[in-house]
């Protein structure tokens, strides 16, 4: 009865004037965990009790407040993580593909799930992970400008209208910070795929606020190996126009350029956590370096961090380098190369978190169109993220490989078919671990 238990002591955040919901968000949870599809239709199938026509109201219509809900899952996650000597907050995209052109934000654009462009949903979210925890806090619908352009069509799918104005996903991220930063979440750094440390503007926003990050950049990007001096040229001649724009005296290098020249003693080797198939082994090297946007006059002090990892190329039969770069913030000297790469390595986590979300709790099966509709089902999914955590980290002493996986399947045979799933689950644990015994094994041979 744990679940029931854990779902009652939220039942204030689905309070309207006039009624409490909660009985449909216990319901609507049965249903994300239970079905296969988590839509509406199969959860008024599978769950006991529950109405179709009731979920969908819930879901759609009930002015249940979904903000609310996420800054509690996002306080609850801080608190379970409050004896952690370092906390993440971890932005990411990802998409939800839809068809026609009816469901909110949605639209022909990139979808890194099928890696196209193709009609979808995107969002950018916010994961807080310590060591191997994780689970998501925050997200964000972007909405592309044919929407944001288009009022009738906001006013239709029930956008409220201080949020038709158009943002970036880079914005968007930085509204995310901010807003967890002043709810007084506790995160030390902020970490981001190439999408996010490639833009300069999102680096330097979360700069101001204070706040250290380690934001992965693309190999062509491109920085200074001392600072530059910044001036506007003198006019050469007395043809063409005067020059107005500020230009370095120095030329910047890419990163991939400058690891090429790197030699074998500029690596360290590292192992950097454990994995099931052993530990992750890789190289790190760090450079102080020197980054400018020309769009502004300030020139920023950043570490470039380049990890370097061991990848099987099936096509050519043979090992080959697989590289990663980051940018960070925090001076050279305060972390070790080994630190920086852990730290690196630690945005993992909000793959896993959405690959949970995804997988084991429902997050892209849903039937919805409107802005209340999605943040509900959102909301709603990281309540149940929420659920995991705790049960995995409560029962971290006996059940220490206990995944998202586990914990779906005892909610579905303690309120479905009541067989003994603890045993199963015992089972699968004593395989697993053998297994990762036997990576470890072969690691360690191999060494």
């Amino acid at each position: 009865m744990r679940f029931k238990k854990f779902l009652s002591s939220v039942k204030d955040c689905f309070k309207t004037s006039n009624s409490n919901q909660n009985k449909k968000a216990e319901k609507y949870m049965f249903g994300l965990f239970q079905c296969d599809y988590s839509n509406m239709e199969r959860m008024s199938e599978v769950v006991s009790g529950a109405n179709y026509n009731q979920i969908q109201h819930f879901i759609s219509e009930s002015p249940w407040n979904a903000n609310k809900l996420m800054e509690l899952v996002a306080s609850k996650v801080s608190k379970l993580f409050s004896k952690f000597a370092t906390v993440y907050l971890i932005i990411d995209e990802s998409s939800h593909l839809k068809k026609g052109n009816k469901s909110v934000g949605v639209a022909r654009q990139y979808s890194g799930r099928v890696g196209k462009t193709d009609n979808c949903q995107v969002a950018v979210y916010g994961a807080l992970s310590a060591e191997t925890q994780y689970c998501l806090i925050d997200a964000k619908l972007y909405l592309p400008k044919d929407w944001t352009e288009d009022k009738e069509r906001c006013k239709s799918a029930g956008i409220p209208d201080s949020m038709c104005e158009f943002k970036t996903k880079l914005e968007l991220a930085l509204d995310m910070v901010k807003e967890q930063k002043s709810r007084n979440i506790r995160f030390d750094w902020v970490l981001g795929d190439g999408f996010y440390g490639h833009g300069s503007g999102f680096r330097a926003g979360v700069n101001e606020l204070g706040i250290k990050y380690m934001l992965d950049i693309h190999s062509t990007d491109s920085f200074y190996l001392e600072s530059p001096t910044l001036a506007v040229p003198k006019k050469n001649g007395v043809q063409g126009r005067t020059p107005t724009l500020l230009r370095a005296n120095k030329n910047p290098i890419k990163a991939c350029d400058y690891m090429e020249g790197l030699c074998e003693d500029d690596w360290k080797h590292y192992s950097l956590r454990d994995t099931a198939k052993g530990a992750l082994e890789a190289d790190i090297h760090v450079k102080e370096i020197f980054t400018w946007d020309e769009s502004t006059d300030v020139i920023l002090k950043e570490l470039l961090v380049i990890r370097r990892t061991k990848k099987e190329d099936k096509k050519k039969n043979e090992e080959v380098y697989e590289y990663k770069y980051s940018f960070s913030n925090v001076e050279y000297d305060k972390y070790s190369w080994l630190q920086l790469g852990q730290i690196q390595a630690q945005r993992y986590f909000v793959e896993r978190g959405l690959q949970d979300a995804k997988k084991e709790v429902g997050m892209s099966e849903y039937q919805v169109r409107g802005w209340l509709a999605w943040h509900h089902h959102i909301a709603l999914v990281m309540l149940g993220l929420l659920f995991v955590l705790q049960e995995k980290m409560e029962f971290k002493t006996d059940w220490p490989l206990l995944t998202a996986a586990d914990v779906r399947q005892i909610i579905v045979e303690k309120y479905a078919r009541n067989k003994d799933i603890y045993d199963i689950i015992r089972r699968r644990h004593k395989r697993r671990d053998a297994d990762i015994k036997r990576h470890k094994k072969k690691c360690d041979k191999m060494t």
